[in-house]
């Protein structure tokens, strides 16, 4: 079966818009301030990191406080995304049986309602950039490219593991496992320059870790990176997500199994 064409059927955008919308309410329903709250966390967590690197325990690295929260509030968009998409299809079963839509719809609005909530917190992070030490440089220029380029790995990554997860039920335990260790494995409360060489050359194994090195040159030293760290960030990007979408393709094929 042909899926309709995403973007050629008003009736598919405005689906995935009306469960983007109900994502986001359904996360403050019944709260009297509604998606203000959606402000606290972001706040809260980069006023702590502030303060305690800054004034309790202050690092002998430069804007020790700037590194780090640049490194969390990227993290946070990584692993929502990828700690989510397990459950992507499984959760949606329901909606799967009952009508007929292309099935990219259902990754695509759970997509989108993270990256609405993270857009929330990069507000804050945005205002508190200066605060924390940061300088606006034409570095700058290159941010949204490897943010995309991210973002695409990550989508990538969690559209094979959501068809995955439909007959190895086990994904989503095993993501859950990975995941914290892949944050100690990625500079973020640490910084790459400061590692032995030897670390450094296992810890580059790591296949996110070149994108919040190019952050942290970006957003913490002002500095564009190099062509050779764009240009692996950009083909990652553009290979994880094409790996991702071949993947989804075959999606009916195990959606019985929902």
């Amino acid at each position: 079966m042909q899926s309709p064409s995403l973007f050629g059927a008003p009736q598919w955008r405005d689906l995935v818009f009306n469960l983007v919308a109900k994502e986001v309410k359904l996360r403050h329903q019944g709260a009297a301030l509604g998606f203000v709250w959606s402000l606290g966390n972001p706040i809260v967590v980069t006023l702590t990191y502030y303060v305690v690197f800054t004034f309790i325990l202050p690092s002998n690295q430069d804007r020790f406080a700037l590194h780090l929260i640049t490194g969390v509030v990227h993290w946070l968009l990584f692993s929502q995304l990828i700690t989510q998409s397990s459950e992507w299809l499984v959760n949606n079963h329901t909606l799967i049986k009952k009508m007929r839509f292309p099935r990219i719809l259902i990754p695509a609005s759970c997509i989108l309602t993270v990256c609405v909530f993270w857009l929330v917190a990069m507000g804050v992070y945005a205002s508190m950039f200066h605060l924390l030490g940061g300088v606006v440089t034409t570095a700058l220029a290159w941010y949204p490219l490897i943010a995309l380029s991210m973002l695409a790995f990550t989508v990538g990554a969690g559209l094979v593991l959501c068809v995955l997860q439909v007959s190895v039920r086990d994904i989503k335990h095993l993501v859950d496992v990975i995941v914290p260790l892949l944050f100690w494995l990625t500079p973020i409360v640490w910084v790459t320059s400061s590692l032995p060489d030897q670390v450094r050359e296992y810890v580059g194994y790591n296949p996110i870790a070149p994108f919040f090195n190019a952050f942290t040159l970006i957003l913490h030293d002002g500095v564009a990176p190099s062509l050779g760290a764009i240009s692996y960030c950009v083909g990652i990007g553009l290979l994880s997500l094409g790996v991702g979408l071949f993947a989804f393709s075959k999606v009916e094929k195990v959606v019985d199994f929902l």
